[in-house]
């Protein structure tokens, strides 16, 4: 029986992670972990727990897993997960044709991240942003761990 992950655990882990700390679940237990790239790269180093603060021991000792094909898995990464098509996608999902022309009009050419934040903002869609993007981000959540087998909860 394939190990059950906590989706939210993977949808929390997809909405914060940025290259400099990825994300992995481990298949044997389900747990999602968050590593700092720094200690991925400091997992080979003897003597690297001697530079590494107390409190990322725990998380120097999972990267050092993950480097020795420990059974990790790497959570999609924000390349994978293309924002740029989810704003696009919300802006798509707007009944009203000016706000729809907003949207997709700030997500083309220079700042396109920045000037969306910014129409979301303005038309004071902050809450429904969030919502549609975690909804998003939730589905690609489900398909990867269909891809991997994973079952989840």
């Amino acid at each position: 029986m394939p190990v059950k992950v906590k989706l939210n655990e993977i949808v929390g882990a997809l909405e914060m992670q940025y290259d400099e700390r990825p994300s992995y679940v481990n298949l044997d237990t389900g747990e999602v972990h968050t590593i700092a790239r720094e200690l991925l790269d400091l997992d080979q180093r003897p003597g690297a727990e001697d530079v590494v603060p107390p409190s990322q021991k725990a998380e120097l000792a999972v990267a050092r897993s993950i480097a020795g094909g420990g059974p990790f898995h790497r959570l999609p990464s924000n390349h994978d997960i293309h924002e740029w098509k989810i704003m696009e996608e919300f802006a798509h999902s707007m009944r009203s044709e000016a706000l729809r022309e907003d949207l997709l009009d700030a997500i083309h050419g220079a700042g396109a991240f920045r000037n969306f934040k910014r129409e979301i903002k303005r038309h004071a869609m902050d809450d429904a942003w969030f919502q549609f993007r975690t909804d998003a981000l939730r589905q690609i959540a489900i398909e990867w761990c269909e891809g991997l087998g994973l079952a989840w909860k």
